[in-house]
């Protein structure tokens, strides 16, 4: 018979391993919650909640956070598996939350809320700091050290990538141009109403120009290795904070459709991916790599260098802007637990959450 210790260590092990948004744990508390107020919810029949359970999650945090997950349907089930919350353990969870009135779903929102707040306390950072003051390894480390959102790092190091690739570009107010030369203008003529979707010109206007910016792609999972930023002038760019190999370092390159690709990595993975490139014909598709010991010495020169008065302050704007962006909070979350009902009593001692 599985022990209530033994479900909630695994719970535990869930909830340590997950990322800031949580959507797993929260999947689960949902399932337990739909359990307790319907007799309908069997969670010994996986096929009762298993589809279910990803809309009653996405209600959540799209409250909460404002943002719901975009993993495939598959890896959203995967929560279900041997490895992580099957039934089997579920139902001992499910038994004690009843018993409890709502303990479990209680603990888990509370982890959860703990976890928001340790993004908070990095954000306060950011929004205080002066450009003086500002240590890109310092905020760096506070999501390698922190426990609750190291699983995160490699999304403040997107965020800290963009911030400073965008800064750069709009400061130097580099512009990008698109033409078609007048040997073409018959063939324009023909297909204008194509060129005017696909170009943006026609025989009326055969060129425009614009300025050059960096764009983050959006909000990817933990298995995603798609693109994280592409730029209006040509690179696309991967950003990656995890140890390579040279089969993961194939597999970055060869998924994303572009001859101009960069590749943001840690010191140690760029010798991985210079050695790949020399063995194979897609190095020629590698624009550049950019070390992590390049970009805190650029951070260095935006913020205390010979043109800190014009790069400094946009830098850190656009940085705190983008850890709010990412790791959003609702505001709503003591609304929501009051909401529920899990602060009018003190919880079983096995569920207490300080």
């Amino acid at each position: 018979m599985r022990t209530i210790q033994e479900a909630k260590d695994r719970l535990d092990l869930l909830i340590n391993k997950a990322r800031v948004d949580m959507y797993k744990p929260i999947q689960i508390a949902e399932v337990l919650r739909q359990a307790r107020l319907n007799p309908a919810i069997n969670v010994n029949e996986l096929d009762s909640f298993r589809n279910p359970s990803i809309r009653w999650r996405d209600e959540i945090t799209r409250r909460l956070l404002g943002k719901v997950s975009t993993s495939s349907a598959r890896y959203q089930h995967d929560v279900w598996n041997d490895t992580a919350m099957p039934p089997r353990l579920l139902a001992v969870l499910d038994q004690e939350n009843k018993r409890t009135h709502g303990d479990v779903e209680r603990y888990i929102y509370l982890r959860f809320n703990d976890r928001q707040q340790t993004v908070a306390g990095m954000i306060a950072f950011i929004e205080i700091a002066t450009p003086q003051a500002f240590k890109l390894n310092e905020l760096l480390e506070k999501f390698i050290k922190q426990a609750g959102i190291k699983r995160s790092v490699d999304k403040a190091y997107e965020i800290v990538a963009y911030s400073l690739f965008e800064t750069v570009v709009s400061t130097l107010q580099a512009t990008i141009k698109v033409s078609v030369p007048a040997s073409s203008h018959q063939l324009l003529s023909e297909f204008s109403d194509l060129t005017s979707v696909l170009l943006g010109v026609d025989t009326d206007k055969p060129s425009w120009e614009a300025p050059a910016h960096i764009y983050r792609v959006g909000v990817t999972n933990a298995a995603d290795r798609g693109l994280d930023m592409w730029a209006n002038f040509g690179p696309a760019i991967q950003v990656k904070h995890l140890t390579l190999d040279g089969t993961l370092a194939q597999s970055i390159v060869d998924q994303v459709e572009s001859d101009h690709i960069v590749i943001v990595c840690r010191d140690a993975d760029a010798k991985v991916i210079e050695v790949v490139a020399k063995q194979i014909n897609w190095g020629r598709r590698v624009r550049g790599i950019v070390r992590e010991s390049e970009l805190l010495a650029w951070y260095e020169r935006c913020l205390r260098g010979e043109n800190a008065h014009l790069l400094a302050k946009p830098l850190l704007k656009r940085l705190s802007d983008g850890f709010k962006a990412e790791f959003q909070q609702a505001g709503a979350m003591v609304e929501f637990l009051e909401e529920r009902s899990y602060l009018l009593k003190k919880p079983d001692k096995l569920w207490d959450f300080q």
